[in-house]
């Protein structure tokens, strides 16, 4: 299981941004603008308890909201301990050529829990509940897509008009 999921769908895109401006030089505040939409997508799924694709997350079952409220945990979907749904704990690093949005909660023993819930578990019983906003092909979901054309292509207005 790899730690980090390469999100796809914009190459391209990136590619004829480079033939306008210099990606060297600008690259990396169009990345920073790319990774606060991903970041802002990411805080919204569990703001609303719902992926960007599929609506709301499946509903959490009796027995777990139960031992939730007896153990005075959060009853929110993923909201445990609030650690992987707390907004402070996603970040965002760009740099001239691409743009790394993480939380790297995890439990004792190292297990990054976030990947089960984004793909689910058959066999221990976890439903999907995806957060990022990429389908199963890890492709960027096209509203997430849009918005960052339309940031960039504002973004390389400016640059060209200076």
């Amino acid at each position: 299981m790899s730690e980090y999921i390469e999100i796809k769908g914009l190459e391209n895109f990136f590619k004829a941004c480079d033939k306008l401006i210099d990606m060297d030089k600008h690259g990396q505040s169009i990345m920073a603008g790319a990774g606060e939409s991903i970041r802002n997508s990411i805080i919204d799924s569990f703001k609303n308890e719902r992926s960007i694709f599929n609506g709301k997350w499946q509903s959490l079952k009796p027995a777990t909201i139960k031992q939730k409220i007896k153990d005075g945990k959060n009853k929110g979907i993923l909201k445990r301990d609030g650690d992987l749904s707390n907004a402070l704990n996603w970040q965002s690093e760009p740099t001239k050529s691409g743009v790394e949005v993480f939380n790297n909660i995890q439990t004792k023993n190292g297990f990054k829990y976030g990947y089960v819930h984004q793909w689910g578990n058959r066999k221990r019983k976890i439903p999907q509940r995806a957060f990022l906003p990429i389908d199963n092909n890890k492709i960027l979901h096209p509203s997430i897509r849009s918005v960052i054309y339309k940031d960039t292509k504002d973004f390389i207005v400016k640059i060209v008009k200076k």
